[in-house]
């Protein structure tokens, strides 16, 4: 006998396969969605940025409310709410507008916690919400350290929350029809892998510091980041300074390594080892105002393969980003728009392997369904969440120790059992960070 749940589970896979979703009536997707009332879910987004975006993801299933809404930005923040509560009038009925994260963690009626605020803050507000008993969605890279991603496995392991991190590639239909590719064995031998993004180098010219605006809560929004005179650009530009973000390397970079280890997954080859080796060299336009690099290349290395992030001017592949899995009968290009096997020619001419293009246009369906996902297994109480933090952590280890080879001009080897880069001291330097007071490292 077929139930609504199992309709409902059976009709999730074919959207997530075939992008079924996409194609059914708007009608028919709101009578498969509709929930009864204790099946509600109500959310809160904390950083109302990209937090917004996955917060947009989850509403589109009506069991979902946002509760609440949490900036330091008053004017993004009263903007934000009003948009929500025009788009989902009858899933924003009981949200609350917050100013300070900690109040929206006391919310005894918020199921879960969408993390959506800049890299530095994601440790601290990711601990602090497994200890109130948030089930959690944190946006990627999951931490601004090394350090931070292992205490981040570290408080999941003892307190068990459901956790999933943002790296929604892996639910988007491209990239499993590519890993369903992938697993028929049509390249052949894979000995590399190409993760890239395409920008200009053009140099952020420097701002001057100024007065912090008066709906701006600049020492919050500091939080645990080192105390500097406010400067528009910084803010803005945050993820070009160390002290917020890590550059491209950890953010497109992150997403780019964790789609190449899914497929190397279902190659067999690799289910997320640590590389024997990562050296990573680029280049910095010196009139920038960024700390971070616009040109960059860093290998992974491994036994039988090696990993190539690359970060440059020209398109690749015809494509502005993207991953590429190169084998000995061809090469499987896929991004957010679509996926491409491009066969390898014999000496004679002959194609080794079958082309096969599936062409975009982009999905936002993949984080639909990756924020649904989050959200199905609150609803059952499962931590079998598509992306989990170990899975997160990973990735973001990886591009982490890239920047630190980067900033140290070394090879580094990231041992994960010591949770250190051995006798390299200079490296070891750049783990962890200090945290402005008065706020603390978490410790269990």
């Amino acid at each position: 006998m077929t139930t609504r749940r199992s309709f409902l589970k059976s009709t999730g896979a074919l959207a997530t396969t075939f992008g079924v979703a996409s194609i059914l009536s708007p009608q028919i997707m709101a009578s498969i969605n509709k929930s009864a009332p204790s099946d509600r879910v109500n959310i809160a987004v904390i950083g109302v940025g990209m937090g917004c975006a996955d917060l947009n993801g989850i509403l589109q299933n009506d069991w979902a409310h946002c509760a609440g809404m949490c900036d330091v930005n008053q004017e993004r923040l009263e903007t934000q709410a009003a948009d929500f509560r025009k788009r989902y009038p009858d899933q924003t009925t009981d949200m609350k507008l917050y100013k300070d994260f900690r109040d929206v963690l006391d919310n005894k009626d918020i199921d879960g916690v969408i993390i959506g605020t800049p890299d530095h803050w994601h440790t601290y507000m990711f601990c602090e919400a497994l200890k109130a008993g948030k089930a959690i969605y944190v946006e990627k890279p999951v931490a601004n350290s090394i350090a931070e991603c292992n205490t981040m496995m570290d408080f999941q392991k003892k307190y068990k929350g459901i956790v999933t991190t943002g790296l929604w590639q892996t639910s988007q239909r491209y990239f499993r029809g590519a890993n369903d590719i992938l697993a028929t064995g049509a390249l052949g031998d894979i000995y590399k892998v190409h993760i890239f993004l395409c920008q200009n180098t053009n140099p952020r010219l420097p701002t001057p510091d100024s007065i912090v605006p008066s709906d701006f809560n600049y020492d919050m929004w500091l939080g645990p980041a080192p105390l500097r005179p406010y400067n528009q650009g910084r803010v803005r530009g945050w993820r070009g300074f160390w002290d917020y973000g890590g550059g491209q390397q950890t953010d497109w970079g992150v997403h780019w390594i964790d789609s190449a280890f899914d497929g190397l997954a279902v190659l067999g080859l690799d289910n997320r080892s640590f590389p024997k080796s990562i050296y990573s060299t680029a280049y910095k336009h010196p009139d920038t105002f960024n700390e971070t690099p616009s040109v960059q290349t860093t290998i992974f290395q491994y036994d039988n393969f090696h990993i190539e992030w690359t970060q440059q001017v020209a398109h690749l592949y015809n494509r502005n980003q993207g991953v590429v899995w190169i084998g000995s009968k061809g090469m499987l290009v896929c991004n957010r728009d679509g996926y491409e096997l491009i066969p390898v020619k014999s000496r004679e001419g002959e194609l080794l392997a079958q082309p096969y293009q599936m062409a975009g246009p982009f999905e936002f369906r993949g984080v639909i369904d990756h924020a649904t996902n989050w959200g199905e297994c609150i609803r059952k109480g499962t931590m079998e969440t598509n992306s989990p933090i170990e899975k997160g952590v990973f990735a973001t280890i990886l591009a982490h120790a890239a920047n630190i080879s980067f900033r140290t001009n070394s090879k580094v080897v990231y041992d994960p059992k010591s949770r250190s880069f051995g006798d390299n001291q200079e490296a070891n330097t750049y783990l962890k960070p200090v945290y402005r007071s008065p706020w603390e490292y978490p410790v269990l």
